[in-house]
């Protein structure tokens, strides 16, 4: 068995990962058919893990028969016939949509970097599992089974809907009905809720370039997706009228990736079009609202929001951790009634034991504080950054867009002929993974400034201070 790089998993659980890395190697022949694999426990000490998560792989290799168990001799490769081309189809983590479109070499293709800044963090934020380990230690002591054991009802556990409305009107400024709150799986479920139930209206207008996750969970429900070009206000309305869309995803507060900040009368124009025709709707995607760095949060468009057309969508994985799968939507009254009739045999796909327990953190002020902390984390280690680029020898050739919005930025750069790919593959030639913006875009064009830089989107929430120092370090002899 070769080595296991265990940093490249991204969203997916760490069994997972594990499992999908040992059968590619029993697939490829890497690992020889009757070859014994490590026993449980010395595995785990090669890796830095538990037992449990080394059996968890173990286990699926078994059942799906990649791996033989035999009774007092441990694990062996099984035998399998050779099938063509077979690396190419069972890719360890598939790219995503938007890379595979724009040809962006995905990290794991060519080896991880010391500092990645292509993506979030694929752990907890700081802080964040103490706390989850403190909220589900008190809720299985002191709440009973038939609370945290029940099947939970589709829009979800109602004492976290309520807790959720309360943070709302504390921390966004909005009035919430908590019969009218979702809980979901992660905010890629909600899409697909949200695409069901408006599927009827016509097509979809999202962002570009945009997060390519929500695009691509609309097109898989068979809507008809159109992608619209922003401008330094937000998403084009002359555009999003051209398109025929009846819905349009939108980020105001923090636009992924290009860190924009939507204006308030982009907002009054995006209600005004929602309320010219019935059965337009508004999906507010507010992702990482509670992150802004600077100032006070930026007020959500569901505040100010007259014509109930708009479908607010937020998640707790920037927040906590992408592992604990938990986010939210508030629904318009319109819907209310055709949620029900189209989607009310559904079960929550959250657990009620992990719905109480964020519920008991929200009441208690412990998320709130929680996220003040790790505010404060990311703003050292953003000033690290930033200070490091400015200072350093390409101090002259770069600029910082959008610094403030949330937990990532722009890095615009003087263009020497590179390009955003020669660029690019000279970061990671010194360690350090950089996604340029035009990655993210569907239509080339869209994410064109036409000013002669090179734009990068960097994620910083996975290094500390110090891995901000050297990243910067770097960077600085590249650009």
């Amino acid at each position: 068995m070769r080595g296991i790089d265990l940093t490249g998993r991204g969203e997916l659980p760490l069994y997972e990962y594990l499992y999908r890395c040992i059968r590619d190697q029993v697939v490829t022949g890497e690992i020889a058919a009757e070859e014994r694999l490590p026993s449980r426990r010395t595995l785990a000490e090669r890796l830095g893990v538990s037992v449990v998560t080394v059996e968890g792989a173990y286990a699926q290799l078994v059942a799906e028969g990649y791996v033989v168990a035999r009774s007092r001799r441990g694990y062996y490769a099984a035998s399998l016939p050779s099938l063509p081309n077979v690396a190419a189809t069972m890719p360890v983590v598939a790219a995503s949509a938007h890379t595979a479109k724009a040809g962006w070499e995905d990290k794991r293709a060519a080896g991880s970097v010391p500092y990645d800044l292509t993506r979030g963090a694929n752990v907890a934020s700081p802080g964040a599992a103490r706390l989850w380990e403190r909220a589900l230690r008190d809720v299985i002591s002191h709440e009973p089974d038939d609370v945290l054991y029940r099947t939970p009802p589709a829009r979800g556990v109602m004492r976290l809907r309520e807790a959720i409305a309360d943070h709302l009107a504390r921390s966004r400024g909005m009035s919430v009905d908590p019969e009218l709150v979702v809980v979901g799986a992660g905010a890629q479920a909600l899409y697909g809720l949200v695409a069901q139930l408006l599927r009827e209206g016509g097509p979809v207008g999202v962002e570009d370039p945009g997060y390519a996750r929500a695009s691509e969970t609309y097109r898989a429900h068979g809507l008809d997706v159109r992608y619209l070009p922003l401008d330094a206000e937000g998403i084009s309305v002359r555009a999003l009228r051209g398109s025929c869309a009846a819905v349009a995803h939108v980020m105001p507060s923090h636009q992924f990736p290009t860190g924009r900040v939507m204006s308030v009368a982009r907002r009054y124009e995006l209600l005004g079009w929602a309320a010219e025709k019935d059965r337009r709707y508004l999906v507010e995607d507010d992702y990482d609202c509670e992150l802004r760095l600077a100032g006070r949060p930026i007020p959500a468009l569901a505040s100010i929001d007259a014509t109930g057309s708009v479908l607010y969508l937020n998640t707790f994985s920037k927040s906590l951790s992408s592992a604990l799968r938990i986010a939210y939507l508030v629904l318009p009254a319109s819907l209310d009634t055709m949620f029900d009739d189209r989607l009310g045999f559904l079960s929550s796909t959250v657990p009620a034991i992990d719905q109480v327990a964020l519920a008991h953190a929200l009441e208690s002020g412990a998320y709130e504080r929680h996220v003040a902390r790790y505010r404060r984390g990311m703003r050292e280690v953003r000033d690290a950054l930033v200070e490091g680029i400015l200072d350093g020898p390409a101090s002259g050739r770069v600029r910082v867009e959008e610094a403030d919005s949330g937990i990532h930025l722009v890095l615009a750069v003087e263009d020497d002929g590179r390009g955003e790919r020669g660029i690019a593959a000279a970061a990671r030639a010194e360690g350090v993974g950089l996604a340029p913006l035009s990655s993210f875009a569907h239509v080339p064009e869209h994410a064109a400034a036409g000013d002669g830089r090179a734009r990068f989107v960097v994620q910083y929430d996975g290094l500390s201070v110090e891995d901000a120092r050297a990243a910067a370090s770097a960077l600085g002899s590249v650009l």
